[in-house]
């Protein structure tokens, strides 16, 4: 029996902080006290000054290459854990054959099982043609179906109505949806290519992809979601006119949802003016008036949660023409530390924090068994210490994107420790060498 006690720690869960110590045995939580200091343990750590969290579970981790490759992507989690991420939803990237045309095999599962440092799950593309009968999908290993409006490619693209609706309504387990509009996109691109040519300056992003691009399709998935009493998740929403249609729908129809990546909370416009290229996501990041939104988005409840939208895109791939950039930024490394600015400005309590970045991602994929700190529960932890300040640096980065959007930027908290399936794969600044911990996501569904 392998144990790890935690002492002395201000742990926060389920909207409380309060001081405890928590005692794991064979990766689970087996007691959580007031003062377990007499207890015999393998590891110990004297917590004395930090706060114990749910390790993060990020709704959005983004998959590029070719194929999967489990040395590739272990080192995406490995970047993760640094960031107190214990716990990916991997997205495929449907510009990848390989990744498009097949579900993971059990082979590929298990292979990635023994590889990586963190727990792992993964949405499923869905074709147009496939939306009348789902059976040849193995659905029981991930952790949702994904559709996005706004691929360029006619297989992937659900930008017809009654295709979406026939995916919502014949899908047994949630629908998480890109929802931005291909033909506005297009319609954007083609208006600045007759001033522009293919040398469209990098600043017109957020009006080639502006606010109107993401509520239309926003609206319309919302809409579906409601007439067919789907299970239905927005990724990445942008803006204030998104936030306004969920608190609207929401008010109507329960099950629908969203997520937020750090950076719409952190950089606007003005800031993808200055970094170019390197802020280029889709959908783009937005105006100060926005960012507003969506974090009072989060206070008010109508985003659920917080994801980083981890794409590990090479530094070498940004320095082109704005056409040609692939969309994404290296996040993961930084995803706790990030949020925590928010909380360092007085913003959002450390307890929202957690319900964003750990209970609502658990509750809304019905995870099991993770996400909180509860006897019974895998240890999934991260300990952060709120005084101790960094400065992001890109020779520093683990990702194989080589950099960061941060560089030079500073983090006025860190993680101390990240712990997963109670084994310690961070602390103190370094990699535990040798440790893959990560398990496949079960689901109580």
């Amino acid at each position: 029996m392998s144990t790890l006690l935690i002492c002395n720690a201000q742990v926060v869960n389920e909207g409380r902080i309060q001081k405890a110590d928590v005692l794991a045995c064979d990766g689970r939580i087996a007691r959580i006290d007031s003062d377990l200091s007499q207890i015999t343990s393998d590891q110990f750590i004297d917590a004395s000054g930090l706060y114990l969290l749910p390790g993060m579970i990020d709704s959005q981790f983004g998959i590029v290459g070719e194929e999967v490759k489990p040395e590739i992507l272990a080192r995406e989690c490995q970047a993760a854990v640094v960031g107190g991420v214990t716990s990916v939803l991997l997205l495929p990237d449907l510009h990848t054959e390989s990744h498009r045309k097949t579900n993971f095999s059990e082979k590929q599962l298990e292979a990635l099982g023994h590889t990586l440092v963190t727990n792992f799950s993964y949405y499923q593309a869905v074709r147009v043609n496939e939306v009348e009968d789902l059976s040849g999908l193995s659905l029981k290993a991930c952790c949702g179906l994904y559709a996005d409006m706004a691929d360029f490619q006619d297989e992937y693209r659900f930008d017809e109505p009654d295709v979406l609706q026939s995916l919502l309504e014949n899908s047994p387990i949630i629908v998480a949806v890109h929802a931005e509009s291909a033909p506005l996109i297009l319609g954007n691109e083609e208006s600045y290519r007759q001033v522009y040519g293919d040398k469209i300056p990098f600043h017109l992003h957020s009006s080639i992809r502006n606010q109107e691009v993401c509520s239309i399709a926003a609206d319309e998935v919302l809409r579906l979601a409601k007439h067919t009493q789907a299970n239905v998740h927005l990724l990445h929403i942008s803006s204030d006119a998104e936030v306004e249609l969920l608190a609207k729908y929401r008010a109507e129809y329960s099950n629908v949802s969203a997520d937020v990546c750090s950076q719409f909370l952190v950089f606007t416009d003005t800031d993808s003016a200055k970094k170019g290229t390197q802020l280029k996501y889709c959908p783009a990041i937005k105006t100060d008036i926005d960012r507003a939104a969506l974090i009072q988005g989060l206070l008010d409840g109508n985003i659920d949660n917080i994801c980083t939208g981890h794409i590990p895109i090479a530094r070498r791939d940004k320095e082109q023409d704005y056409l040609d950039v692939p969309s994404g930024l290296p996040q993961a490394q930084f995803a706790m530390p990030a949020v925590l600015e928010h909380f360092q400005d007085q913003i959002l309590s450390l307890e929202l924090i957690v319900e964003k970045t750990s209970h609502a991602v658990a509750d809304r994929f019905s995870i099991g068994e993770r996400g909180y700190i509860r006897e019974g529960y895998w240890a999934d932890l991260i300990l952060v210490d709120i005084d101790r300040s960094f400065i992001a640096r890109n020779e520093d980065v683990i990702s194989s994107a080589g950099w960061t959007v941060y560089n030079g930027s500073e983090f006025r908290s860190s993680v101390h420790t990240t712990i997963v399936n109670g084994q310690v794969a961070w602390r103190n600044n370094a990699l535990v060498d040798g440790v893959r911990a990560g398990q496949l996501i079960d689901f109580a569904r």
